[in-house]
């Protein structure tokens, strides 16, 4: 799979949910403890900007930090921030760019797994918050789940003001959006 394309159908499906998103519904609650749906549609835009101020060179987190970028217009914000982050991957040598994350540097490529699963693990998070059915994309998903799997379970990442929750249990027969879920720390 090409990881620009993923990177794309990763956007897209959030972009979906969040254009259903009504003003009255940006104080629920969602699966992640620490957001409501403001603060979790903010996340998502804050990490398109950050991802793509990264491939233009800056540290990730580093670049403006507006407290509600989602402000009165959630989707607008979010198209926005996801259109200039998919402008920034499809930029020539993007995949070979280095990017500094917080804890080190990493290849774009594999930058690209990191927002896919961020963006589809809190799209899941968001439409559960709103109370609508959502069925991942599975390829998005099983790279996903695997990703995780090679790496979520550092210790470091996982528990209160963490990354990650600890993961839940979950049966080995489950679908893979379900195992994902669970493996994230989230009730499938």
């Amino acid at each position: 799979m090409d990881p620009i394309d993923n990177c794309q159908r990763a956007v897209d499906g959030a972009r979906a949910v969040i254009a259903t998103v009504r003003p009255e519904e940006m104080a629920k609650s969602t699966p992640c403890s620490e957001w409501d749906v403001r603060g979790l549609i903010n996340h998502m835009i804050g990490t398109c900007q950050s991802f793509a101020g990264g491939l233009r060179g800056q540290a990730l987190g580093q670049g403006p930090a507006d407290a509600d970028p989602a402000g009165d217009d959630p989707a607008g914000a979010y198209g926005r921030a996801a259109d200039a982050l998919m402008q920034e991957w499809r930029a020539p040598g993007a995949l070979e760019k280095t990017l500094k994350m917080p804890f080190g540097d990493m290849a774009a490529s594999m930058a690209t797994s990191i927002v896919v699963g961020d963006q589809t693990i809190h799209t899941w998070d968001l439409a559960k918050a709103l109370g609508r059915p959502h069925t991942m994309d599975e390829e998005l998903a099983a790279d996903t789940l695997q990703l995780m799997e090679q790496f979520g379970n550092n210790p470091d990442m996982r528990g209160p003001g963490k990354a990650f929750a600890m993961p839940v249990e979950c049966p080995e027969a489950a679908s893979i959006q379900e195992r994902l879920i669970a493996l994230s720390g989230r009730t499938p």
